[in-house]
C-alpha cells in the first residue's frame, strides 16, 4: 500500500530527476498513444509529421500544467497522507513559486502550440485546459471525479483527431462527425479503472479527509467497479475497430490490450499490487495505440 508514482527517495538530489518524478513523466505514455490513435483513425492515414510533433508538445505542456496544478492543490492533503508524504512539493524539493511558474508557462506554451496546429484546436483549447485544470477540485465534491480524470484521457483521443481534422475541414460540425467517438468512450472507461488503482489504497484516508471517489463510495466493491469499466472499455474499442473499418492488427491489438488489463486486475485483486496494476495500464495503452496506428498505415483488412 506504500506505492506512490510521484514519491521521491530521501537521498534524491538530481534536480532533473526530481522534476521528472514530480510530473510523473512516464504517465505521458498513458495519453500519447491515445492522442495518436485519434489522429490516425480520424483521417485513416499517416498525419503530417509536423502535426504529430505538435500533438506531442501540446500534450506534454498541458499535462505539465495539469499535474503541477494537481500537486499544488493537494499539497496539504499529501503532507498528511503517509503514502504521499515524500512528494517533491511536500518535502520542499520543489518550491511553491516554482510550481506556479510551471503552471503559467506551460499553459502559455500549450495555447501557443494549439494556435500553430489549427484554428479549431486553438478555439477548443481553453475548454480542454479547463477540464484538465479543474480536476483536482472535483474530488472535494463528488465521486465522479474519477470520471472527470478519465475524461481527460478521452480528450487525448478527441484532441488528436481535432489536430488533424482541422487541416482538412473548415466546419466544426464536420470535425465532430469524424471524431472516433467509440475510442473516446472506450478510453474514458479504461481510465476510470486505472485511476481507481490509485485511489483504492487511499480509500480510508480519503474518507477521513472528506474526499470523494468511487473507492470511498463503493468500499470493497470498488475494484469490481474498476474491472467492469475496463471490460466495457474493451467492448467499445472492439466496436470502434469494426465501425471505423480497421483491420486484423487493430483487432489483435485490442485483444492484447484487454488481456493486459485483465492481468493488471489480477495483480490488484489477488496480489494486492496496485502499483504494478497501475503501470500495466501504460503497457496496454501503448499496445492499443501502436496497434491501431500500424493498422491504419498498413491497411490490412480483417
Amino acid at each position: 500500500m506504500s506505492w506512490d508514482p510521484g514519491g521521491l527517495s530521501k537521498n534524491t538530489k538530481n534536480r532533473f530527476y526530481v522534476f521528472m518524478r514530480f510530473l510523473r513523466i512516464e504517465q505521458v505514455l498513458f495519453s500519447l498513444p491515445m492522442a495518436y490513435l485519434g489522429a490516425f483513425v480520424a483521417i485513416r492515414k499517416i498525419p503530417p509529421i509536423s502535426i504529430l510533433i505538435l500533438i506531442f508538445l501540446a500534450l506534454f505542456f498541458l499535462r505539465t500544467a495539469g499535474m503541477t496544478n494537481d500537486n499544488l492543490a493537494d499539497v496539504e492533503i499529501d503532507a498528511k497522507n503517509p503514502r504521499t508524504k515524500n512528494r517533491p512539493l511536500v518535502t520542499g524539493a520543489i518550491k511553491i513559486s516554482e510550481a506556479k511558474f510551471m503552471i503559467i508557462s506551460s499553459l502559455v506554451l500549450f495555447f501557443l502550440i494549439t494556435y500553430f496546429i489549427n484554428i479549431w484546436a486553438f478555439i477548443l483549447s481553453p475548454i480542454v485546459a479547463l477540464v484538465v485544470m479543474s480536476y483536482p477540485y472535483m474530488k472535494r465534491y463528488t465521486a465522479f471525479a474519477n470520471y472527470h480524470l478519465a475524461s481527460i484521457q478521452g480528450l487525448a483521443v478527441f484532441s488528436g483527431a481535432v489536430a488533424v481534422l482541422g487541416i482538412y475541414y473548415n466546419s466544426l460540425s464536420q470535425i465532430f462527425l469524424r471524431i472516433p467517438w467509440f475510442f473516446v468512450i472506450g478510453t474514458i472507461l479504461w481510465a476510470v479503472g486505472f485511476d481507481l488503482y490509485n485511489h483504492i489504497p487511499d480509500a480510508q484516508f480519503d474518507k477521513q479527509m472528506g474526499l470523494h471517489s468511487f473507492a470511498v463510495l463503493l468500499g470493497d466493491k470498488a475494484l469490481i467497479f474498476a474491472g467492469l469499466n475496463q471490460l466495457f472499455s474493451v467492448i467499445f474499442d472492439f466496436i470502434g475497430d469494426i465501425y471505423y473499418n480497421l483491420g486484423i492488427i487493430a483487432i489483435v491489438s485490442t485483444i492484447i490490450h484487454g488481456v493486459i488489463m485483465a492481468y493488471a486486475y489480477y495483480l490488484a485483486s489477488r496480489k494486492n499490487d496496485f502499483g504494478k496494476a497501475f503501470y500495466y495500464n501504460i503497457y496496454s495503452s501503448i499496445v492499443l495505440g501502436l496497434g491501431v496506428d500500424i493498422d491504419v498505415i498498413l491497411g490490412i483488412p480483417f
